[in-house]
């Protein structure tokens, strides 16, 4: 059944949000709004270690923190990009109300999240001290850092079911659940930071372990939630698993997702060498600049998520005129919106920082970082907003390839060149500025021949196969 002709009552069960029909504008903030409260109390859980040990022990305890982190972030962002396949996967079944299919594909999924955790888990900590020795980590937050990835990688597996658990129950218009489970999630990582590390004394280790306690609660949380859906297609034991021709379809899907979030999070690590050269304090910098900079990122992520969807269905139904309008209205609000929140954050840069360290030289590197870079991070909106729209019209190689070719390959390349002619931390801000311009390069293009070619079929030498 198509799912523009389900009953009212079906649409408000399950909350879903059709796009096909009403305002472009309002529709799209408020696909939108879920998943970016979704991502900012993702956000809480690093920020609350950060600031817990930040504030108790120093400068060295932060650089530990963000170094291990960025390790972290490399698997967990893969399967944030992957669950944007999931989700296509999921809808699509479950718009065809293909249950059976549908059922399979939830848990083969989730079995595939806990599989890559545990392999992940087991490699990281075979390979987590050479990590650390290759990202330069200082020789004074070595011992803390591998026990604080050590301690984290054992949560890899909560945090990768939880992902793909998600892009499920939002593929079926429920974005309440994960919400819920991840506020209270967030929630209790904060009072067991602050009872572990402040009024217990644990240091690194009661931060890692209160975060890993936290992410089990979540990931178990999900999955049992997912064994009381609907019962035609819900998580059990003896549910079927997908064939090996759809498993391939599934990673066709996900993959090249998975692969544009993972080489973002590549280009960090990459760039931390380029950092480490400046000493602990720029590397503590860089990480409570990160803790800002989250508030930034992470609505303009947000915003291009709903712009696939949306897209995704006016594609289905042929209505190529609000696709265009979309793109039109998203360009707007990208860069009006990340030029007011960054004006914001910068005026109040200063004591947001503050919260994270007393250390003076740790400050001053995280607010330059905030003044050369928040003016110019319009463009990265831009970016997400031609990310959406290609992702909606079927096309995820290009959004893989630019972030492949303009964070993590340009980054390096930039800093490289000129840190030897110019030792500055501007080489590295700018780093970042200059690449959301070679990533525009490549996007804007892609994205006007993707157009065209759907548009007009003809002069391709194809047909629009919906």
């Amino acid at each position: 059944m198509n799912i523009a002709k389900r009953t009212c009552e079906e649409q408000f069960r399950t909350g879903e949000v059709l796009m096909d029909s009403g305002s472009i504008h309002r529709t799209l903030l408020v696909y939108a709004l879920p998943v970016l409260v979704m991502q900012l109390l993702q956000q809480l859980y690093n920020i609350a270690d950060c600031a817990v040990i930040g504030r108790l022990c120093g400068g060295f305890g932060l650089a530990a923190v963000g170094v291990a982190g960025l390790v972290l972030a490399v698997h967990v962002n893969f399967f944030i990009g992957f669950s944007v396949g999931v989700t296509s996967a999921v809808s699509r079944l479950f718009g065809a109300r293909d249950f059976g299919k549908l059922r399979a594909m939830i848990a083969t999924s989730v079995l595939l999240a806990a599989g890559a955790g545990i392999f992940l888990t087991m490699l990281g900590e075979h390979l987590g001290e050479r990590y650390l020795t290759w990202l330069s980590c200082p020789v004074e937050a070595m011992d803390d850092a591998l026990l604080y990835l050590r301690v984290c990688l054992l949560g890899l597996v909560p945090q990768l079911v939880y992902n793909v658990a998600n892009g499920v129950f939002r593929a079926l218009g429920n974005t309440k659940t994960p919400l819920r489970w991840l506020a209270a999630s967030a929630v209790l990582n904060i009072v067991l930071d602050l009872l572990f590390v402040g009024a217990w004394g644990f240091g690194f280790a009661g931060a890692a372990w209160a975060t890993l306690t936290a992410q089990w609660a979540l990931g178990l949380g999900m999955v049992w939630r997912l064994t009381r859906i609907d019962e035609r297609f819900r998580l059990s034991l003896d549910a079927p698993l997908l064939s090996a021709r759809e498993l391939f379809a599934l990673l066709r899907l996900g993959v090249p997702s998975g692969m544009q979030a993972a080489f973002m999070s590549l280009s960090s690590l990459l760039i931390q060498i380029s950092i480490d050269s400046f000493g602990p304090a720029a590397m503590a910098g860089m990480v409570i600049y990160a803790k800002i900079e989250g508030f930034m990122y992470y609505p303009a992520f947000a915003y291009g998520m709903a712009l696939t969807g949306f897209i995704g269905q006016n594609l289905g139904a042929g209505q190529m005129d609000r696709v265009k309008e979309a793109m039109d209205v998203s360009r707007r609000t990208a860069i009006r919106g990340s030029l007011l929140i960054g004006v914001a954050l910068m005026l109040a840069a200063e004591p947001l920082l503050a919260c994270f360290t007393e250390d003076a030289p740790t400050l001053s590197f995280g607010l330059a970082a905030v003044y050369w870079t928040f003016p110019f991070y319009f463009l990265y909106s831009l970016n997400q907003v031609y990310i959406g729209g290609l992702k909606g019209l079927g096309e995820t190689g290009v959004p893989m390839l630019s972030a492949l070719a303009a964070y993590a390959l340009f980054r390096v390349v930039w800093c490289d060149a000129l840190l030897p002619h110019w030792h500055d931390m501007a080489v590295i801000y700018n780093a970042y500025n200059v690449s959301f311009v070679v990533s525009l390069l490549i996007l804007v293009p892609a994205y006007r021949h993707t157009f065209h070619r759907l548009t007009h079929p003809e002069a391709h030498g194809k047909t629009i196969a919906v």
